[in-house]
């Protein structure tokens, strides 16, 4: 990580944090519904998928989320359909994690 003073005007001083850091892998967030049936073993695959960072139960209209991020675009698209062909998951529904246009600068800290 890297750090750059800011000096934004009188009274305030900063750090931009990550300034000039590589654009990150792309990555989303995939809704599950599964069948209760198949519960079990659709958990079983989402564990032995590649790409997949994190799994969460959540509560709501779907069972799981699942945060998947891969090389680029095309690999991520291909992931999420391998999730939403798993046995036993019966709703797929992915959000894909883009930066902010806001936030995709450096963020600045107070000191």
């Amino acid at each position: 990580m890297s750090l750059q003073r800011i000096d934004t005007g009188p009274g305030f001083l900063g750090v931009a944090a990550d300034a000039g850091r590589a654009r990150a892998a792309p990555r989303a967030h995939v809704m599950l519904r599964l069948a209760r049936r198949d519960m079990a073993e659709a958990e079983r695959a989402l564990a032995d998928v590649a790409g997949l960072t994190a799994l969460h139960q959540i509560s709501g209209d779907y069972d799981l989320v699942a945060v998947v991020e891969a090389a680029h675009d095309e690999a991520l698209d291909a992931l999420i359909a391998e999730i939403a062909r798993l046995r036993g998951v019966s709703a797929a529904l992915a959000s894909r994690l883009t930066p902010s246009a806001s936030l995709s600068r450096a963020a600045s800290f107070a000191t």
